[in-house]
């Protein structure tokens, strides 16, 4: 009966402690719990990541519990974790729609923090169309966005989170990209030649990013040097599916033939919502090297595309490479063994197996002041009485003649192949001049001249193809 008792007596007295400490509980709850007309802070901190390959997670690399409390990025989200300035907040109670009750963007240390919120529900919201990143990149895939809090928030610690110091911290995280671009003046060649006229289609090759469909501008614009003219046939695809003209606005592709001109493509917000990231764009048009283009020298096409979320603040891509076309030519003087100039020499210009070169417009235009000082003639055979006024016409054999000091010259030729620089050494072509008629006196040459025209061969004096004669 004793043993009773004092089991009963020791059973009470565990009730008491228990009571008692269920009572300090119940005290402290109340003493922190929030007041009706409480307001807190929730501090912001976007975060960029280079893959969000397993988020969300609750612990960090030290498996750290996220609870709300403040993070070191680094250490919870990995070393190549950082913070994003400008990036665009609003913060909606109750729905993440309608009109939103703060709104603010990220500083510099990619945080911002908003105050005098009161308890409830609030949906915390990246607005795309307003951030204004100042990096090269734009906003692609989105975690915890948006972000759903419920004020106020319990500690794990205890208490609650609550204002300044206090406050409770949240961590959206994204991932940055941006559109891919690359330019060949072939099918894939950055560097190719062409003889003056001879038409090449270049390609502009752009792989769309993430988030993509958040774009609100897309726009490729296409700059050509002085010695390139655009020649039209302008096809835009978005893989192998060619894009309705309705989609996209352009300017600069009429007329066709303009020299140096600036072409743009920029498509419609409502196409730019139906693209998907790796959607693959193709812009290709039609040009040729031009009468202005400097022998032996890069006449550049560069291209960049305009992108961004905010009308406001756009961003640029480029080619890590600009693309080129390059045409060359070559100088002649004709003497005869004492270097004694030879005027009257005619030659027919060929190609290295013995092809006839003919006249086309674009050849005619490239070397007009050669034929007005007499350089060219019409014949083979013949010199005109007054050779400078002789006007060669397209689908005529070139013939170059002998000026009175001995000289004459061809511009316009292609050089190299494709995948060659302008002034790669090794890129050279080989062409050859045919004599059909001699100069007064002399012996006509049995053997044609072989010659090659490079970066250089039209430039350099020490380059000029000397042609001896020797007398009847």
């Amino acid at each position: 009966m004793k043993n009773v008792k004092r089991y009963f007596l020791s059973f009470l007295a565990a009730l008491s402690i228990v009571l008692l400490a269920f009572g300090a509980v119940k005290a402290f709850a109340q003493d922190n719990a929030p007041g009706e007309n409480d307001t807190y802070d929730v501090v912001l901190t976007k975060v960029k990541l280079s893959d969000l390959t397993g988020w969300p997670k609750q612990t960090g690399v030290n498996n750290e519990d996220y609870t709300g409390q403040k993070l070191n990025v680094t250490d919870y989200f990995g070393s190549g974790a950082k913070t994003l300035a400008n990036v665009w907040f609003d913060v909606y109670k109750d729905t993440p729609t309608g009109t939103p009750v703060a709104g603010a963007a990220t500083g510099a240390d990619g945080t911002v923090t908003f105050t005098g919120l009161k308890a409830g529900k609030y949906y915390i919201v990246e607005n795309k169309a307003k951030s204004t990143l100042t990096s090269d990149e734009q906003l692609a895939n989105s975690a915890a966005v948006p972000v759903e809090i419920n004020l106020p928030v319990f500690k794990a610690t205890g208490g609650w989170y609550t204002t300044g110091t206090d406050a409770v911290h949240v961590y959206p995280k994204n991932t940055v990209d941006k559109p891919s671009i690359d330019k060949v003046v072939n099918d894939h060649d950055k560097h190719d030649t062409a003889t003056i006229g001879v038409k090449k289609t270049f390609k502009v090759t752009s792989k769309m990013p993430k988030g993509i469909a958040d774009y609100k501008v897309l726009t490729f614009t296409d700059k050509m040097s002085a010695g390139l003219t655009y020649k039209g046939n302008l096809v835009v695809k978005k893989g192998n599916d060619v894009v309705p003209t309705t989609d996209y606005e352009t300017t600069g592709t009429s007329p066709v033939d303009t020299k140096a001109g600036t072409i743009s493509v920029a498509f419609k917000e409502t196409f730019i919502k139906s693209l998907k990231a790796n959607d693959v764009i193709t812009i290709t048009y039609d040009t040729v090297i031009n009468e202005d283009a400097v022998m032996g020298e890069a006449n550049k096409n560069d291209v960049k595309v305009t992108y961004g979320t905010n009308p406001a603040v756009t961003k640029e891509e480029k080619p890590s490479e600009t693309p080129e076309l390059h045409t060359g030519g070559a100088k002649f003087i004709k003497n005869d063994k004492n270097s004694t100039p030879l005027a009257g020499a005619i030659f027919e210009l060929q190609d290295s197996s013995g092809q006839q070169i003919k006249w086309t417009e674009d050849l005619i235009k490239a070397n007009k002041d050669a034929i007005a000082a007499g350089k060219f003639s019409t014949s083979g055979t013949t010199v005109a009485a007054t050779s400078s006024t002789v006007q060669p016409t397209a689908g005529q054999p070139i013939y170059l003649l002998s000026a009175t000091d001995g000289t004459f010259e061809i511009k316009g030729l292609a050089y190299g192949t494709a995948g060659k620089a302008h002034d790669d050494t090794s890129a050279t072509t080989e062409y050859q001049i045919k004599e059909t008629k001699a100069p007064d006196g002399y012996a006509l040459l049995q053997q044609v001249i072989e010659f090659a025209v490079s970066h250089d061969s039209y430039s350099n004096a020490n380059k000029i193809v000397k042609v001896v004669n020797n007398k009847v």
